[in-house]
């Protein structure tokens, strides 16, 4: 039965204050032998980066060495463009997977942000994965085509404002998956982060900086898929 972390984490206007804060948090899920440690959207600050920055790879050298998952947010650079992305790192270090922020929200992503064009579910050695990022979860067909797909777990790396509240519950309802929702400690978002399995909430964190964790029994999701067959 896989465990799950989520780190709800303060952002700093300083890349490497940033970098120092995910490290500790992989150190942190680690002790408690989660396999994957969540963290939210542009937890490393608007600076941006491209892949083989120094600093990823101090994200993915931790990942190695203490044989764990990681999702976090960042703002990427490629072709030329500019993206608000999300990135998957094994437990080998490697970038499995970079997820582009599809759905961009007006006023909060940067003005020079492109758009994502695709998404696909993920294969881990604990289960199957679809990322999403913020304003991706006013889209739910975006999200039903991830648990069509095969997605056990849902993360969503970042949400916004009390309106938001009560989703997580209802998106792991409708596609009959966990549901993870991982916001940062600052004032400009809710502050509140959530585990949800599609019957209720199973862990969550309010108005404070710290790191929860749930067991997901993915046979749960089996049982309830097979039984409801929700997803044709």
């Amino acid at each position: 039965m896989p465990k799950i972390a989520l780190a709800q984490i303060e952002v700093y206007d300083n890349l490497n204050k940033n970098i120092k804060k995910v490290l500790e948090y992989i150190n942190k899920a680690s002790i408690k032998n989660a396999d994957i440690v969540c963290f939210p959207e542009s937890c490393l600050g608007d600076e941006v980066l491209n892949l083989y920055s120094k600093e990823i790879k101090q994200i993915q050298n931790k990942c190695k060495e203490k044989s764990i998952y990681c999702i976090f947010g960042c703002h990427i650079k490629e072709n030329n463009k500019i993206y608000n992305s999300a990135l998957l790192i094994n437990r080998n270090g490697e970038v499995q997977y970079k997820y582009n922020k599809r759905n961009l929200f007006n006023g909060l992503d940067l003005s020079k942000t492109s758009p994502g064009k695709e998404n696909k579910v993920i294969k881990t050695d604990f289960g199957k994965i679809g990322i999403i990022i913020c304003w991706d979860f006013a889209f739910p067909e975006h999200i039903k085509e991830l648990a069509k797909n095969g997605a056990e777990i849902l993360d969503d790396s970042g949400i916004s404002k009390d309106v938001f509240r009560s989703y997580p519950l209802t998106r792991a309802f409708e596609n009959l998956s966990f549901f993870v929702s991982c916001d940062a400690f600052t004032n400009e978002v809710l502050c509140e982060s959530y585990i949800c399995s599609p019957l209720k909430i199973m862990n969550k964190i309010k108005n404070r900086e710290g790191i929860i964790f749930s067991d997901l029994d993915l046979n749960l999701i089996k049982r309830l898929r097979k039984k409801y067959n929700c997803l044709d």
